[in-house]
């Protein structure tokens, strides 16, 4: 069914049409992109609500540690590799390709040798001191 529009609605209807096409565009494009179109996969990642407050208050470390970490650059021995700095994307440990993802939650050897759970207890530790203090 054709819907005729005329004047303005006509005018609106042409434009929201030509913007839902480049939206599709810039879509396709940053999916093809490794670093860039991380965000396109974003859909199954757990929804994490920040204010503006709260990254006022942060340290500039821990900041920059939670965004490089999501953009996926921090330093590992895949992007060193797809930098151009190393030979060998493979973790030590268990021998796998060590990306941010795998070192921080995925690596079963690391899972076995207890290394997350010190992970966790230290965060744990650290907010048991905030609020204490607080």
């Amino acid at each position: 069914m054709v819907v005729k529009t005329e004047g303005k609605g006509k005018r609106d209807t042409i434009i929201d049409e030509i913007r839902n096409k480049e939206d599709s565009i810039r879509v396709q494009k940053a999916a093809q992109q490794p670093q860039q179109g991380q965000w396109t996969n974003w859909d199954t990642a757990v929804q994490r609500s920040l204010t503006w407050n709260d990254i006022w208050h942060m340290a500039p470390l821990r900041i920059s540690f939670l965004i490089r970490s999501i953009c996926d650059l921090l330093l590992s021995n895949a992007n060193m590799v797809r930098w151009g700095k190393k030979d060998d994307p493979t973790y030590p440990p268990c021998q796998g390709r060590q990306t941010t993802e795998h070192v921080l939650s995925s690596c079963k050897v690391a899972l076995s040798e207890g290394r997350y759970t010190w992970r966790h207890n230290r965060v744990l530790q650290e907010l048991a001191s905030v609020i204490s203090t607080a």
